[in-house]
């Protein structure tokens, strides 16, 4: 196959946009309230948590469970045990999005590259896609950490970009943080509306319900 979209490239966000991984996160999380005496946060309210980072879904965990913000100690603590227990359950149920493996092998196929770019850890980022199986996918894995930043700031979409060093990308990602980050690098973003969210701006590329309906979409962009 001839390969038209060499140059280019897919950054996909991670969590709600590549993988659905709201159940471990979820489990993890509860999985730190009940070290601490406190009621879990029912999976449904955990996924409108997903998006920010590690510490700032368990500082919202905490407000919904207790009603109260965590102590910086507490936090501290509340990270480590978080960490741990994600990374030993990190794929139980977690599970790429239907055809997201089958659309991005055909764009590579075609010579484009793809990246991750996350507001997770890239360790955990690695892991996750690791134990998925589809690690070979990607050539750049950019978290908050690798950039010493977390989206919406630019930085982590920026280097992406020049670790893949392509000329030309397009942003698949499941809220307004992401819309925002690849916006400020000046990337279109295409978004998935059985993502996280939330979902508020208009400056996005389209909306997508299915990867099969996103295809064309991120194609006719990137030819664009």
């Amino acid at each position: 196959m001839a390969e038209d979209l060499r140059g280019s490239a897919l950054i996909f966000d991670l969590d709600g946009t590549l993988v659905d991984t709201v159940e471990d996160l979820s489990a993890s999380m509860n999985h730190v309230l009940a070290a601490a005496g406190l009621a879990p946060v029912p999976t449904g309210e955990v996924r409108h948590l997903v998006g920010h980072g590690a510490r700032r879904m368990l500082m919202r965990g905490f407000l919904l469970s207790a009603g109260r913000e965590a102590q910086e100690g507490e936090l501290d603590d509340a990270m480590t045990r978080f960490l741990d227990f994600y990374g030993e359950n990190i794929a139980v149920h977690s599970r790429p999005f239907d055809h997201v493996i089958e659309m991005t092998e055909g764009f590579l196929a075609r010579g484009a590259r793809a990246a991750i770019c996350t507001n997770k850890r890239e360790a955990m980022a690695r892991r996750l896609i690791e134990t998925l199986g589809v690690a070979p996918l990607f050539d750049a894995i950019v978290g908050a950490d690798t950039a010493e930043a977390a989206k919406p700031d630019p930085a982590p979409v920026r280097l992406c970009l020049q670790e893949i060093g392509a000329a030309r990308a397009a942003f698949i990602g499941d809220s307004d943080t992401d819309i925002r980050a690849a916006g400020a690098a000046g990337l279109p973003c295409f978004v998935a509306d059985f993502g996280y969210g939330p979902v508020t701006l208009a400056d996005r590329a389209a909306v997508f319900s299915s990867y099969r309906e996103a295809a064309p979409l991120i194609e006719a962009a990137l030819k664009g």
